[in-house]
């Protein structure tokens, strides 16, 4: 035998802390979300922000692209990083205050559903 052993000792002391919050973003509360407690979200101005619900939506191919193709206008149009999810609540936004962009998106859903039921 050549006398070595084979215990091998680290020290893992620093390792908590090196991994604070890794794995965890979900579980910490922001100044911008706050756990689901039924309280309205403060947010860094003051403001409370309303809750928000999470769905998901299933777009075609073509709704996809023209999606993205939205988003990257309106971000080039801002000059900064639009979210989706921003362009969604505005979009809602026009169309339940402007009865003439409601008028519009009736027609355009009438024209989609007589469009699908015909394909079908």
């Amino acid at each position: 035998m050549t006398g070595r052993t084979d215990d091998v000792n680290i020290d893992t002391s620093d390792i908590d802390a090196l991994l604070t919050g890794v794995g965890r973003r979900n579980q910490t509360e922001t100044a911008d979300q706050s756990a689901v407690d039924g309280k309205p979200v403060e947010r860094q101005s003051g403001k409370t922000a309303a809750k928000r619900s999470k769905f998901t939506v299933l777009l075609d191919e073509d709704d996809a692209l023209a999606f993205d193709m939205l988003a990257y206008e309106m971000r080039a149009a801002a000059g900064r990083r639009v979210e989706k999810s921003e362009i969604l609540r505005t979009l809602l936004g026009i169309a339940s205050e402007d009865f003439l962009v409601k008028g519009a998106l009736k027609k355009a859903l009438a024209r989609r559903i007589a469009q699908q039921t015909s394909q079908e």
